[in-house]
């Protein structure tokens, strides 16, 4: 009896706890896979090795949990869309994804993911991280997977974008995928991020979550008036001159976000400054309390010498009955 030659083949929402290196030996057509909302929590990497017509992989709603720290999670030349979602994925390391040289599209969505680490993926297109913990995007992103063209970052952590991503981001992101996170509404963000948006005619639809003034809003809302009454609330009102520190304009406006930074790292140069100048301080008045005392006892061991050369050597009793007599 031969093999049965599959193209497509749903095994989701069983309870399959394990994949045989060998389980698909013989499935040269197999182009659609499917093992979503099983047990799964470990795959061998070479279990699809030898499909190489397979194109299309769901593991999503399996416990994978942590993926290998070293080496690949699977090796194949042939899938182009593999979905991992609801995985209980917590870190991704940088090798994991290597072992496919023609992924195309990744979906990681509904993980613990805080940090995605370069993909190494050079022919990534579409990338879904939504629902998962990131608090930051790095620009490495783009420079390990330069051909994305769909990137959805909703409802993570995000609180800021960095400017210099802005260009490439803008062409990636449509209306939703940078809902749902909290949106830090600052002057910061918006003499940056905000500006660079409204100059260039893209329309980010962000909601603000803080401060409290603009939470719920959207930050279009957020004008140039409502910037000059909120100048960096939480950061000290110094900044570095040419002649020293001098306070900072309270509705200052910053140009670019070169300006902006100034005054974050004048804020915090400001801060080591007195910290080290408190401290110094300290060991110097501490240093000035030892060095009276030892004067004020040299003092005072001084004195009483002089007033016992003066006195002489003590009599005894004999000595002083003469004297009387005499």
């Amino acid at each position: 009896m031969g093999v049965i030659s599959l193209k497509e083949l749903n095994a989701s929402r069983n309870s399959i706890i394990d994949i045989h290196e060998e389980a698909f030996v013989g499935q040269s057509r197999l182009q659609t896979l499917d093992l979503s909302s099983n047990n799964l929590s470990y795959i061998e990497p070479n279990a699809f090795i030898r499909n190489p017509s397979l194109k299309w992989l769901s593991l999503s709603g399996n416990g994978f949990g942590m993926l290998p720290e070293e080496g690949y999670f699977l090796y194949s030349e042939s899938v182009r869309v593999l979905h991992l979602s609801a995985c209980n994925l917590r870190f991704i390391p940088t090798e994991t994804f290597q072992g496919l040289p023609n992924l195309q599209e990744l979906y990681i969505s509904h993980n613990l993911i805080d940090i995605l680490p370069p993909l190494g993926t050079g022919f990534l297109t579409v990338l879904d991280i939504s629902n998962n913990n990131l608090r930051d995007l790095d620009s490495d992103i783009f420079t390990s997977s330069p051909k994305i063209i769909r990137l959805n970052l909703s409802y993570n952590g995000l609180k800021t974008l960095n400017i210099e991503m802005m260009p490439q981001l803008a062409k990636v992101i449509r209306t939703g995928d940078l809902s749902g996170n909290p949106w830090l509404c600052d002057c910061l963000m918006f003499n940056t991020t905000y500006s660079w948006c409204h100059d260039n005619g893209v329309d980010l639809k962000l909601t603000c979550s803080s401060p409290p003034k603009f939470k719920g809003r959207k930050w279009t809302e957020y004008d140039r008036e409502g910037c000059d009454e909120n100048v960096f609330d939480e950061v000290d009102e110094f900044t570095v001159t040419g002649n020293g520190l001098t306070p900072v304009e309270k509705h200052a406006k910053f140009e670019n976000l070169q300006e902006a930074a100034d005054i974050l790292t004048s804020r915090e140069e400001v801060t080591e400054f007195k910290s080290k100048y408190f401290y110094t301080s300290l060991a110097l008045f501490g240093l000035l309390i030892v060095l009276t005392a030892v004067a004020a006892s040299m003092f005072c061991y001084l004195r009483r010498s002089r007033v016992s050369m003066r006195k002489g050597p003590a009599l005894n009793n004999e000595e002083e009955s003469h004297l009387s007599i005499v």
